[in-house]
């Protein structure tokens, strides 16, 4: 009898167990643990009860409106079982379609391919929360990476709950993802199927490329953190998982051991030993990326006479191009040529104070010459620099369209197992400081140009897809009919048929 008095309390207590197991997982993702616990041991109670309780089972069962209800029961039993067990193997194994119009849930075949040679397991940090505007568009992103492959894994951390290892990762904004694999890290502030596979070949290579920095010329500072500095730029180049060095001069040392040479705004020229090791370097397959002002009028003339490039004189100066309402010779650029760095380039380029770029192509055949950026056709190279409001003068001036940036590539190379040297030659140095290269279009030109320059042949280029939204803007006459139907029709329609029922039924 002292037993008989448990069995309730046992059976509510399996039943408040296994939904415990069911609904304390949804406001606790990481204790799925618990539901094993909770159902094993509600199960257990229940078994308990029904054993306790078998005389009256039996005694219930052999009655004639149990026998009945048996068939119905055993009916609606085994069809709820087959209904469960269909949702657990779809949940868990179910194909899945992409019937979105731009297919924006599959991967590209490049994708694919990159995912199918992976050989070591990369893992891959988004510090971001629910809240944060790129949340959602790394989450679908990524999934289809992870279902693709057991080499990717995919961590969600809030940097706000987590903030110890966001400082170990150096986070300083939220929507930020770290690919990792192995002591190789890369560092992504957009959701992109381009930047994610490219992300995932990187970290994945043995050695990083080098980048020379030349500083003894009186170039910008790598480490300045003012807002002429470079440093935001090596911190950029570093989260691209280049190796990042600067020296003072261009001995031959470094000519085997560097990837791609930067002179950034140097101000006095390079000595005749120098100039002839970056000669030498060039000829070897070499690559280097050059950036001038208009200030440095003598600093590299030698150097760039010898590739058959004269840097042009004065300012440029474009009404087209102007930045707002500001000086014509702020500019920002949007004229781009078909070429690897610039290919499929919509973003503008900032370009404050600037100087064009001249190619002699009938003198100089040892270089292919390919304009990057260009100005309008009304823009000119304004050479009276004293003036405070630039005026078109054809006697001095140089009419457009004015290339800015330009990449030349060597025809022929001294060694046949290196590709031709490279060079990129933008008529400002100022778009790549700590002060510009925040601004959209600078950041992507300046990393796709050392990424050509550092020859990552290995990278794959993935047409972005745009997501097909096209919200609806009603004009001021399509308001009206909205809110006419909305708000006056369909209420009224709801009333009419309403009292219309209430009516018949009335008439009954």
């Amino acid at each position: 009898m002292e037993i008989s008095r448990f069995i309730p309390i046992l059976g509510g207590f399996g039943i408040i167990l296994a939904l415990a197991g069911v609904i304390v997982p949804l406001l606790i993702p990481q204790t799925h643990w618990i539901t094993t616990v909770c159902e094993i041991v509600a199960l257990l109670c229940l078994m308990i009860v029904c054993f306790y309780h078998i005389t009256s089972i039996k005694n219930f069962s052999q009655q004639r409106s149990t026998r009945m209800g048996l068939n119905s029961i055993v009916a609606v039993m085994i069809v709820g079982a087959i209904l469960v067990i269909i949702n657990f193997l779809a949940a868990r194994h179910a194909p899945e379609w992409d019937y979105s119009e731009t297919q924006h849930f599959t991967l590209s075949r490049q994708t694919y391919q990159v995912l199918r040679k992976l050989d070591q397991p990369v893992a891959i940090k988004v510090f971001a929360h629910e809240r944060s505007p790129n949340f959602a568009a790394f989450r679908d992103l990524l999934n289809t990476y992870t279902k693709e492959t057991s080499k990717v894994s995919v961590e969600f951390i809030d940097p706000e709950r987590q903030p110890n290892i966001a400082k170990t990762y150096a986070i300083t904004q939220v929507d930020t993802a770290v690919v990792e694999s192995g002591a190789q890290k890369i560092y992504l502030s957009e959701a992109s199927e381009n930047e994610v596979t490219n992300a995932l070949l990187r970290v994945t290579q043995t050695a990083k490329k080098r980048l020379v920095f030349l500083t003894g010329h009186g170039e910008k500072g790598l480490t300045d953190q003012q807002s002429s500095g470079l440093s935001r730029a090596q911190d950029a180049l570093e989260k691209q998982g280049y190796q990042i060095d600067a020296i003072p001069n261009m001995t031959s040392e470094h000519i085997q051991t560097t990837t791609t040479v930067i002179m950034a705004s140097p101000q006095e020229p390079l000595t005749e030993d120098e100039q002839t090791n970056l000669h030498l370097y060039l000829q070897q397959g070499g690559h280097l990326l050059l950036l001038v002002d208009p200030q440095n009028q003598d600093s590299v003339d030698a150097l760039t006479r010898h590739w058959g490039v004269t840097l042009g004189k004065g300012i440029v100066v474009d009404e087209e191009h102007r930045l707002g309402r500001g000086s014509p010779t702020a500019l920002q650029i949007r004229t781009f040529t078909g070429h690897d760095i610039t290919d499929e380039f919509t973003v503008p380029i900032l370009l404050p104070v600037s100087r064009y770029i001249d190619f002699d192509m009938e003198k100089d055949q040892d270089w292919d010459f390919v304009s990057l950026a260009q100005t309008s056709e009304n823009s000119w190279a304004e050479m009276n620099t004293t003036k405070t409001t630039p005026e078109l003068n054809t006697d001095e001036d140089v009419e457009g369209p004015l290339t800015i940036a330009a990449a030349l590539t060597a025809t022929t190379s001294l060694q046949k197992d290196k590709a031709p040297a490279r060079i990129v030659i933008v008529g400002n140095s100022s778009f790549a400081t700590n002060g510009y290269l925040t601004y959209p279009g600078n950041t992507d030109f300046f990393l796709k140009t050392v990424a050509w320059l550092a020859d990552e042949g290995h990278l794959v280029s993935i047409t972005p897809k745009e997501p097909a939204f096209r919200p609806f803007v009603p004009n001021p006459s399509q308001e009206q009919a909205l809110l006419f139907f909305q708000v006056l029709f369909l209420p009224l329609f709801t009333l009419f048929l309403g009292f219309s029922v209430w009516k018949k039924r009335r008439q009954l």
